[in-house]
């Protein structure tokens, strides 16, 4: 499973995990820093495997964005706003003491799922 990191959250993370043994890349190694959501999403469709993860929710409210992830088929998980409000060492901590769960759900869910990752480091599917 490789994981690719959003640009709203460090690209120090992904390397962070890459440096042990994790599929992880952010996002801006590979696309523009500035790509738009329309254009990525269909880009990261015809990638085999992988896992979004991000923080930018509105990617599931504004209408056009929440319709092209879903027509995609991405398998997306969303830290919720605690993730945000943690100082970057807190983050990394908080990523090292819950990937075994993250990485968890997201080996075992299907193309096409989409979930908030709780505080607990647990993950709860959206029902759309």
């Amino acid at each position: 499973m490789k994981y690719f990191f959003d640009n709203c959250i460090s690209y120090k993370l992904s390397n962070m995990l890459r440096a042990l043994d994790v599929d992880a890349e952010a996002l801006r190694e590979r696309f523009p820093p500035n790509i738009k959501d329309l254009a990525l999403f269909p880009q990261l469709q015809g990638q085999r495997n992988f896992t979004l993860i991000s923080v930018d929710t509105s990617q599931l409210t504004r209408d056009t964005e929440a319709r092209e992830l879903r027509r995609t088929g991405i398998r997306a998980l969303y830290f919720e706003p605690f993730f945000q409000k943690r100082k970057f060492w807190q983050q990394a901590v908080w990523l090292l003491n819950k990937w075994h769960l993250i990485s968890g759900f997201a080996e075992g869910s299907m193309p096409g799922t989409i979930a908030a990752i709780k505080q607990n480091g647990k993950a709860d599917p959206y029902r759309f």
